[in-house]
This record gives structure tokens, sequence and C-alpha cells, in this order.
């Protein structure tokens, strides 16, 4: 169970989108602060995976904005922000822990979106590096470092074996080591590669029903929608939860397109601000009364 997620429901009003902060380029920076950001940046995932095990905290990244669903303000990161003001969508959200340093006040965001649902297209919108499931990367880093580390046991097996009269203890301790050599290196591997954003996927996929949320694929989902979209098969155009969908004439490549819309879980709290509209007094100004000297 994924607790603290839930559903929000609504039409999106007072959207703003803030431009990304400029990335460093490497004709910027020297060489050894490349070097040394990547060692700053090995630490930091490390870090964020330790964060999200224990505290379940990772830190979103992507293309900044804020708007209300319905009456509730959300903010959020997201890798392109492809809704509009007056579009119907659903939110993955959570709510905003504030605490005597940081105290609520009227106007500040109430929840974080960690994932965009427009049912109208199948699409979903995730923040940067979100999306690929835990179990599915570990499964293509196990081929490709596994390929490798095979490669390079065999190698140097031939090699002793040529070179050196080896015993089968010798051998036993050099096979050990090799596999252990091939689980660091998974580790290490997952680590820089973002393997801590699998979590967060893993929770969203959860949250929103599916099957095998720790396996998931995307991209499987991604190619068997769009065989379907374009011969306009029932299974979409006839979907009992999403009755409003459209055949997608021109895709989006930053959505991660759906064909039939899971169950939501009983256990999910749906938030639904169908047909509300955000309450947004604007504070009237006092005009300066100027005092005369009589």
């Amino acid at each position: 169970m994924t607790k603290g997620y839930n559903l929000l429901k609504g039409t999106v009003s007072h959207l703003q989108v803030m431009d990304e902060p400029k990335e460093l380029r490497s004709d910027d920076i020297g060489l050894l602060a490349i070097i040394g950001l990547m060692i700053v940046g090995a630490f930091e995932v490390i870090g964020a995976l330790i964060g999200a095990l224990t505290a379940g905290s990772i830190t979103l990244e992507g293309k900044s904005y804020q708007c209300y669903v319905g009456r509730k303000k959300v903010q959020g990161k997201l890798l392109h922000v492809n809704f509009k003001n007056g579009d119907y969508v659903e939110m993955l959200v959570k709510p905003i822990k504030f605490n005597e340093y940081q105290p609520y006040s009227v106007g500040m965001p109430e929840y974080l979106v960690y994932a965009v649902r427009i049912p109208q297209y199948h699409a979903l919108y995730f923040p940067r590096s979100v999306g690929m499931t835990t179990l599915l990367m570990l499964k293509y880093l196990s081929i490709g470092v596994g390929i490798l580390s095979l490669f390079i046991y065999v190698v140097l097996t031939i090699m002793m074996f040529i070179k050196t009269e080896v015993d089968i203890s010798s051998w036993i301790i050099f096979t050990l080591t090799n596999i252990l050599m091939f689980l660091i290196f998974l580790v290490l591997l997952f680590l820089l590669l973002g393997g801590c954003y699998t979590f967060i996927s893993n929770r969203i996929f959860t949250t929103l029903g599916y099957p095998n949320p720790w396996s998931y694929n995307c991209s499987d989902e991604n190619r068997r929608f769009r065989k379907l979209n374009r011969s306009g098969d029932p299974e979409l155009i006839d979907d009992p939860q999403s009755r409003e969908f459209e055949k997608v004439v021109k895709y989006d490549p930053n959505a991660s397109y759906y064909c039939r819309t899971p169950t939501l879980p009983d256990w999910v709290t749906v938030i639904d601000e169908r047909g509300f509209m955000p309450q947004i007094t604007e504070p009237q100004e006092t005009p300066n009364q100027e005092q005369s000297n009589d």
C-alpha cells in the first residue's frame, strides 16, 4: 500500500510554468570541475537512494509549474508541461506538509504532483528521470553488466590456466570474486543512472492500479497504444473509465501513452474537484493618504 497518495481530478486554471535554470555546459567549466561534479553527484545519488528507502523523499526534477485543479492549488515538476488552462486532468498528488518553520498561508500550494494523466488522450506525464521501474532497470543492467563480466571472466580464466597451474580452491575464490564485482558494478550503475527515481515510478504505477508495478514497461505499453490507436481498436474507444478519449493524431514524444485505463485500488483517496473553480480574491491596495501640513 502506498499511503499518502491521492488522485486529484478537475479542470486546470491559473497555470504558471516557470523557466528552468540555465544548465552548466562542459565548455564553461574545467576538467577538474567536471570530475568534482561527477563525484559530488554520485554521493548525492547514494544519499537520495538512502532517503528514498528510509524517509521516502526524493527531489523531483523538470520544468516547474503551479496551477489550480478545481479549488486545489498544486505545484510540481514535469519533463514537459503539455496541458493548459481549461484541460481536464487527473493528477497523482501528495499533501505538502507544513510546520512551524514553514506555516501554511492562503495562496500556497496544498499538494505536490508526482504524475499527470490526461484521459482524453490516454497520456501520462512524469518528472524527469521518472517512468522506468526498478525491476525493469535491473533487468537491463543485469544483461549488459552480465555479458561484460562473463566475457572478462572467460578471458581471465583461460589466461590463468594457460600461464599458471591453478588449483580448485583458487579458481573458486576467483569465481566468487568475479560474482562480487558483478554485483558491485550493477549497484553502482543502478545508482549513477538514476535508479533512485525508479522507486517513485513503482509507487506511481502501484497507486494508479497497474499490474506488476515494479516491472511495468512504459515503452511496451506506448508501442501497443500506437498500434491500437492507428486501427481505432475498441480497447481504446470503449474504455469505460475514459469515455472522453479521442484518437491521437499527433503524438507527444514526452508522453507515455497507455491502452486501457487500469482500475484504481480501493485504498486510493480520490479528490473530485470536477465542476469547481477556485475562489481567488485579489488583495486590494490601500491608496496612500497624503497628510497636509496646515
